[in-house]
C-alpha cells in the first residue's frame, strides 16, 4: 500500500478581512464566490465525463500537509487520492477527506469532512461536497452539501442550503462565507432560527 505524506513550505497566508454582511452581499465577492464555484463545478463535470480515462497518479492512505515557517497550518487526510492532468488539471478524492486547520502556534481549531472532493491546482480551490460537515473549537457544526475551500484566502464559501449548529440554536439558511477555522461566518440569507433551551439541572 501507497502512502504519500508531502510538506508544502512557505505557505502564503492572507489575514482575513473582518467579514460583513454589507461585503457579501456586493456584487463584485457574489460575482467572485459563483466565478470560482462555477470554475470547480465545470471540473467536476470533465471528472465524471471522464470515468473512462486514466489518473497520472494515485496515491492510497494520503496524508497532505501545508506548513509555514515550519508549523504546520492545513493537514489533509484522504484514503485514496488521483491526480488528473486532462484539460484541466485536478485531484480528485473520491472515497472522501478530512481536513484540518491550524493556527500559527500549531493548535487545531476547525476540521473539515466531506464523503467526496475536487481540488483545482492552478488556482488552490477546493470543491467538497455530499456530507459536508465542518467544526470549530468552540463546539458549533456546519452542515451542507456542497463547500469550497479557497487557500490562499482562507475562506469557505458556498451557495447552497446550510445548516449551523450552536450551543443555543440551529441556523437554516441559504450561502455562507466564512475563514476556515470558521470562526466569522456569515450567511447571506436566514431562512429560520430555533432556539435550544438549556435545562437547569
Amino acid at each position: 500500500m501507497n502512502q504519500l505524506k508531502l510538506e508544502l513550505n512557505n505557505f502564503f497566508i492572507v489575514p482575513l478581512a473582518h467579514i460583513t454582511i454589507r461585503k457579501i452581499l456586493s456584487l463584485g465577492l457574489l460575482m467572485l464566490i459563483i466565478a470560482c464555484s462555477n470554475d470547480l463545478e465545470k471540473i467536476h463535470e470533465i471528472s465524471i465525463q471522464n470515468q473512462a480515462s486514466f489518473p497520472i497518479e494515485t496515491i492510497k492512505d494520503c496524508e497532505i500537509i501545508y506548513s509555514d515557517s515550519a508549523k504546520v497550518r492545513v493537514l489533509l487526510n484522504a484514503t485514496l487520492m488521483n491526480r488528473y492532468a486532462d484539460e484541466d488539471s485536478y485531484v480528485e478524492f473520491k472515497d472522501g477527506l478530512k481536513v484540518q486547520f491550524f493556527d500559527v502556534n500549531g493548535k487545531k481549531e476547525s476540521e473539515l469532512n466531506a464523503d467526496y472532493a475536487i481540488v483545482d491546482d492552478k488556482k488552490d480551490l477546493m470543491l467538497a461536497q455530499n456530507n459536508v460537515v465542518v467544526r470549530n473549537v468552540d463546539g458549533d457544526i456546519l452542515e451542507t452539501e456542497k463547500l469550497n475551500w479557497n487557500k490562499q484566502k482562507e475562506e469557505i464559501f458556498t451557495d447552497e442550503f446550510v445548516k449551523i449548529t450552536t450551543e443555543n440554536e440551529v441556523i437554516f439558511g441559504q450561502g455562507l462565507v466564512s475563514n476556515q477555522n470558521f470562526s466569522k461566518y456569515s450567511i447571506r440569507k436566514i431562512k429560520g432560527t430555533i432556539t435550544i433551551n438549556q435545562s437547569n439541572e
